[in-house]
């Protein structure tokens, strides 16, 4: 089961909003521009695999998941395979997390 369109609209504005900041954070700690579009777009279908999987749609219907902690998962998850020592720094969980606010 697939999210309704107007929740997968919510999450697609959540996410461009998210990753227009992600994309800023990545440029100031020198990650190139075409890497960091990589980064991008790999969490981007980290993040919609996660908002459609069915084995939690279920769970869905009675919560939603919050939208940026299900971007900064996905963000650290793509970050881990592009820039695997970034963990330790600018692409730490928390790092993400704190460029978002």
């Amino acid at each position: 089961m697939l999210l309704p369109n107007l929740d997968q609209d919510t999450y697609s504005v959540h996410f461009a909003r998210f990753a227009a900041k992600l994309e800023k954070h990545l440029l100031n700690h020198g990650v190139a521009c075409s890497e960091a579009d990589v980064i991008i777009e790999d969490s981007s279908t980290i993040f919609f695999d996660k908002l459609n999987n069915p084995k939690k749609s279920f769970l869905k219907l009675f919560k939603k998941q919050d939208p940026m902690s299900l971007f900064i998962e996905s963000a650290s998850e793509s970050l881990q395979k592009h820039i695997p020592e970034a963990q330790k720094t600018f692409g730490s969980f928390r790092a993400i997390e704190d460029c978002l606010r």
